[in-house]
């Protein structure tokens, strides 16, 4: 496989996951009995962000997902630090995956439901995210993409950049920081279904819990 469709793959995840998450919150607030549920987020990948991690799929009234015990990432990506970027976060669940192992990640959604914030190592290393970051600015229509831009981002550990792309389907705004800390690569993703994201929000909200991290 390609590599950039191999890491274009938990990234699109990732933002499907809004859509998905929007689904769910929408049947809760109707009166169903189904819980909130993310999917994953980048892994390296991207990390997706994120957004980086399978498929996600439609939720049904009928059945509830398996849900993960809480990663320990979220005691570094709190709701209180995610207030910096979502309004009335509310902390999502990990979906046990239907195989393999469930990526490390911790993600909040926003109160409606527009919005889905993540947190992740990268599985991949910092120079591979920039070289797939690169690919992707000439080719973004081949991982349904547009719109993709890339900035460096300096003050940020030992390497960092910005990413914001319009995902094609479901239409999406989504942007990415990625940056190396010590000896991981972190991916911290937001995606929204209206209006432009912010990607200044991001490289903040990163600075704040790098020190944080685990190494």
């Amino acid at each position: 496989m390609h590599p950039r469709r191999l890491r274009r793959l938990p990234r699109t995840a990732a933002a499907a996951a809004v859509a998905l998450l929007c689904a769910v919150l929408a049947s809760c607030s109707s009166g169903s009995a189904s819980p909130a549920a993310a999917g994953a987020s980048p892994t390296g990948a991207a990390p997706v962000t994120t957004v980086s991690p399978g498929p996600a799929a439609t939720p049904s009234v009928t059945s509830s997902p398996k849900t993960l015990p809480a990663s320990r990432l979220c005691t570094v990506l709190d709701g209180a630090t995610a207030r910096r970027v979502l309004t009335a976060p509310k902390q999502a669940p990990r979906v046990a995956p239907g195989n393999g192992t469930a990526l490390d990640s911790c993600s909040y959604a926003s109160g409606d439901g527009s919005a889905l914030l993540t947190l992740n190592p990268s599985a991949r290393s910092y120079d591979a995210e920039v070289s797939a970051s690169h690919n992707l600015v000439r080719d973004p229509a081949s991982a349904g993409m547009r719109d993709v831009k890339v900035t460096e981002v300096t003050g940020l550990g030992q390497g960092a950049f910005r990413e914001t792309v319009q995902v094609l389907q479901p239409p999406q705004n989504v942007a990415y920081v990625v940056w190396r800390g010590g000896s991981r690569t972190w991916v911290l993703t937001l995606a929204e279904t209206a209006g432009a994201t912010d990607a200044d929000r991001l490289v903040s909200l990163a600075r704040q819990i790098t020190p944080r991290l685990p190494h």
